[in-house]
Parts: structure tokens; C-alpha cells; sequence
């Protein structure tokens, strides 16, 4: 019996997702280093456009996949793949919630560290959902999904001090109403904020390799052979 497997498009959005997401913020900071804060943001509003399209596409997958369940093959009146459906779709809803509500705060002029705030617990999720799913061995790659997890999750508990920067440095000066609380327009500790910021883009590193990896692996057999 054969099912709808959209595994390997969903890793190509997430190579994607980890490529605009690291461009977006590498370019960014430097233009926050080169004291250029309107080139800044213009960074970042074209940067969470892309992001809004890819968790728009993502949230249209996830959500099929949520009311479908298309991952189905029945043994013994039992889908032996429901487990699947949870694993995936669930955090595909909560990464597209989070794409998506940061390109709307960027484009409306909302403060982005309540995205944060959401992305600390989201993340927790994600990771929580690779570790049980390691620990079950679910999928061929159990390795490889529990790294892809990890660092999606990672990488969506490490934006909320990336959200607070920008709300206080990026695009408070212009928008004041954005920053959670009054604050100078330039960072008083400016290493610590480097190491948070470094730190995240080295988090999104790390995720898109590993999800490049699991989507060689995926379309190398997929391609071969299709479920």
C-alpha cells in the first residue's frame, strides 16, 4: 500500500529556512557593524519576507498533514505510521507559526521578542519530539532525525535574544514602541550581544547541515525507490 511522503520537499524548505535565516542575520549584524542601521533593516524586512514564504509553505504542508494523516500503512487494523504523522506535521505547525509571526511583526512594525518568547517553548517542543523519537527509533535515521530535531529546537530557543536585539538596537531606535523596555540605541555590553548572535547563527549552521544531510539520505533512497 502506498502513502503521500512529502519528507523530501519538507527538508529542501528547511535547507532553505536555514539559509535565509543565517543570511538574514549575517547580513544584519554587519551592517549593524558598519553603523548602516537603515541598510539594516531593509536586510531584515526582505530576509523575513522569504522567511514568511517558506513557514507559509511549510504551514500549508503541516496542517494537510495534521487533518489527512497521509503517512498511513495499516497492519493488523493498526497504522503502524501514525506515529510519523505526530512526529513531523506536529512541528512543522509550530516552526511555520514562528516563521510566519516574525514575518508579519517585521512587516507591520510589532515587537519581535514575543516571537521569541514563543520560539523558547516551541523549541523545547521540538526537541522534546526528536528525543522520544530517538528514543523509540522511529525512522531509518534515528541519529540523523534526533540531530535535525535538536537543532531546529535549538535554533528557535536561541532567536529570542536575537529578537530582543533587534526590538532594542535594530529597529527600536525608528519604532521605539517595538523595545520591551526603554533602552539606549546602542548596546551597552556589545560582546555579550556578540556572543548571542554568533551563537544563533552557529545554532542555524549546524541545523542546516544536519538537515542537508538527513535530505541527502532521504532523496538518495526516495529517489531510488518511492514509498
Amino acid at each position: 500500500m502506498t502513502f503521500t511522503d512529502d519528507l523530501t520537499l519538507v527538508l529542501d524548505l528547511l535547507i532553505l529556512v536555514a539559509c535565509v535565516v543565517f543570511y538574514t542575520g549575517f547580513m544584519v549584524w554587519l551592517e549593524m557593524r558598519r553603523k548602516d542601521r537603515d541598510r539594516a533593516i531593509s536586510h531584515l524586512r526582505e530576509g523575513a519576507l522569504l522567511m514568511g514564504c517558506l513557514g507559509a509553505l511549510l504551514g500549508l504542508i503541516a496542517l494537510w498533514g495534521e487533518f489527512t494523516w497521509p503517512l498511513s500503512v495499516t497492519a493488523d487494523g493498526t497504522n503502524v505510521l501514525a506515529a510519523y504523522d505526530l512526529l513531523f506535521f506536529d512541528s512543522l505547525v509550530l516552526l511555520a507559526i514562528l516563521l510566519v509571526s516574525f514575518a508579519l511583526a517585521i512587516t507591520f512594525h510589532r515587537p519581535t521578542h514575543f516571537v521569541g518568547m514563543v520560539g523558547v517553548v516551541a523549541g523545547a517542543g521540538i526537541m522534546y519530539y526528536g528525543g522520544r523519537a530517538y528514543l523509540l527509533s522511529l525512522t531509518l535515521d534515528p541519529l540523523e532525525t534526533l540531530l535535525l530535531f535538536l537543532g531546529f529546537g535549538a535554533v528557535a530557543i536561541a532567536s529570542y535574544p536575537v529578537t530582543l536585539y533587534l526590538d532594542w538596537f535594530v529597529v527600536g531606535p525608528a519604532v521605539p514602541a517595538t523595545s520591551p523596555l526603554p533602552s539606549d540605541p546602542t548596546p551597552r555590553f556589545p560582546r555579550m550581544w556578540t556572543v548571542f548572535l554568533g551563537g544563533f547563527l552557529l545554532l542555524v549552521v549546524l541545523a542546516g547541515i544536519a538537515a542537508l544531510f538527513y535530505g541527502f539520505d532521504t532523496a538518495w533512497a526516495h529517489l531510488a525507490a518511492p514509498p
